[in-house]
């Protein structure tokens, strides 16, 4: 062969195989350069907490700067504030002022945006346009800086939601907020990650918060959150959602989940996962879960105070 068909062969031979070099697999050098530049513990290095706008038995109304002043004295750094119709406390204006009480604090804030299948209809003042509601949030972080991002809860499952958060209407939000504000953050709830979920989300979320949902046991917990996170291949962050209250499957004849359980389940978590949640945590003194999750927070007596979620993503580099 001589010189010029040799020429022209290579440039055909680096032509066909050039989509393939610029492939990031895990592990990859394109990869981990793309894994560095994400935020991996967006959410803190101690539980954030979910908690309740009005504590069970209380006969208090919701109190915003009582709720803000407690967090602040037990040492969190991080909350979440859900926005839903059904409830007269957990309106778009109580999460506005939420703001206003927190934005002088070092108390990192997420919202949660409700489905259709959990009265997203019903949820003023956007109800079921997500993409309005992704425009308004990420304009609303640029005022205040401690406002981290959002999630849409139940956001992949069978009927409704799954129907109505495609691929494709799932990446217009994602890129609505993210024209406006890339450091505000989109974080969605689910239940199940294996691969094809992993594809479908990755490079339209800035993670996902993964619940674990039995309040007996953690037995398969370590097996499930080290699976997901390899079927997830560095794409994005995996956060761990830990349950301190009953559930529509755990009924309230059956309680919360035990101290024990819990403590177990929030240990897993911070070990294989880049950081937890704690959902409808209560912050009454005399709650024994509220003393279990300080345990958990900076200066508190866990392994893994100040710690949760930073060992797992650090040790895969």
């Amino acid at each position: 062969m001589n010189r010029a068909i040799s020429g022209i062969c290579s440039i055909i031979l680096c032509l066909f195989i050039a989509p393939f070099l610029g492939a990031q697999e895990p592990g990859s050098a394109n990869a981990t350069q793309t894994q560095k530049s994400l935020e991996w513990h967006a959410l803190g290095s101690s539980p954030c907490a979910w908690w309740l706008p009005v504590d069970p038995g209380s006969s208090n109304s919701f109190d915003i700067n009582d709720k803000v002043n407690k967090l602040r004295s037990d040492g969190f750094q991080c909350e979440v504030f859900v926005i839903e119709g059904s409830n007269p406390q957990n309106t778009y204006g109580n999460f506005q002022k939420l703001l206003e009480a927190t934005k002088d604090t070092n108390i990192a804030t997420w919202v949660v945006i409700v489905p259709p299948a959990e009265g997203g209809a019903k949820t003023l003042p956007y109800r079921l346009d997500y993409v309005a509601w992704s425009r308004a949030l990420a304009t609303l972080s640029l005022k205040y800086k401690n406002f981290r991002g959002f999630n849409i809860d139940d956001y992949i499952n069978d009927g409704i939601n799954g129907k109505t958060f495609t691929k494709d209407y799932g990446c217009k939000i994602y890129a609505t907020k993210k024209e406006i504000n890339p450091r505000f953050l989109f974080v969605p709830t689910i239940y199940d990650l294996d691969r094809a979920v992993a594809d479908r989300l990755a490079g339209c979320v800035d993670g996902v918060m993964l619940w674990w949902v039995n309040l007996e046991s953690t037995s398969g917990l370590r097996s499930i959150l080290e699976y997901s996170r390899d079927v997830v291949g560095g794409r994005f962050p995996v956060y761990g959602g830990v349950y301190a209250h009953w559930t529509s499957w755990h009924k309230e004849n059956e309680g919360n989940p035990s101290p024990v359980v819990f403590k177990q389940t929030l240990e897993v978590t911070c070990k294989y996962t880049d950081g937890a949640v704690i959902w409808q945590l209560s912050l009454n003194p005399a709650d024994p879960l509220l003393a279990v999750a300080k345990t958990f927070l900076p200066g508190g007596s866990s392994s893994y105070a100040g710690k949760c979620g930073t060992g797992f993503h650090n040790e895969k580099q």
